[in-house]
């Protein structure tokens, strides 16, 4: 006997209970099997776009922030991170002279440095703090591999 036949046995009330617990069935089953879960990934999707939107905007306000701090260095800022640069150095040792020039430069001297440390600092204070070399002179001095030098920074 097969299922068709035993359809057939039932009362009609039967059939429509039964055809519409197959019904019920298969739209619960839809629901629960497709659409709830597409729903829901769809709202992770957009919690996701949303978090990083804000992100973005936090990190674009973050990169104009650090963007105008660096182009408002003023004189006495430059003249300060070039002391302590120098201070926190090999070159603390050596004779130097710091003075400030004009508006964003700042004159600095040093007398018998050796080259190595001297180019050493300078790539340091470029990386750092974006402070460069303006004017340079160098005179080689007996000593081997010692210089004078007199920089202008900006």
């Amino acid at each position: 006997m097969n299922i068709n036949q035993l359809f057939k046995r039932l009362t009609n009330s039967e059939q429509r209970t039964i055809i519409l617990g197959i019904i019920i069935t298969i739209v619960a089953s839809t629901y629960f099997l497709v659409w709830e879960p597409f729903v829901n990934s769809y709202q992770q999707i957009q919690n996701i776009v949303t978090v990083q939107k804000q992100n973005l905007n936090w990190m674009t306000n973050a990169a104009n922030e650090v963007q105008q701090l660096r182009g408002h260095t003023s004189k006495s800022n430059t003249l300060g991170l070039i002391d302590e640069s120098i201070r926190n150095s090999n070159l603390n040792k050596v004779d130097k002279r710091i003075e400030p020039k004009d508006k964003q430069k700042v004159l600095v001297i040093f007398t018998n440095v050796d080259f190595t440390k001297l180019v050493q600092w300078l790539s340091k204070l470029y990386n750092q703090h974006q402070i460069q070399v303006n004017t340079i002179n160098i005179e080689h001095q007996p000593i081997s591999g010692q210089v004078t030098a007199k920089l202008t920074l900006q």
